[in-house]
């Protein structure tokens, strides 16, 4: 993959993410758990896709995202 595909899959998780995150506030309280998993999940690629980054091109994605 080149850098613009791994930035590009990167931003679209990013966005994926709110997006799904936009759901638990709006659904149903029954389909809460499954919203919140989803998110997990793509919380989780985010993250592997941030390290891929700095590993493999030295790009920091946003720090904002690892405040304690």
């Amino acid at each position: 993959m080149s850098i613009e595909e791994e930035l590009e899959k990167y931003n679209q998780l990013k966005i994926d993410l709110l997006k799904m995150s936009k759901c638990i506030e709006d659904c149903d309280i029954s389909q809460k758990e499954l919203y919140q998993n989803i998110c997990l999940e793509y919380s989780k690629e985010l993250k592997n896709a941030k390290n891929a980054l700095a590993s493999k091109y030295g790009i920091k994605a946003c720090q904002c995202c690892n405040l304690p």
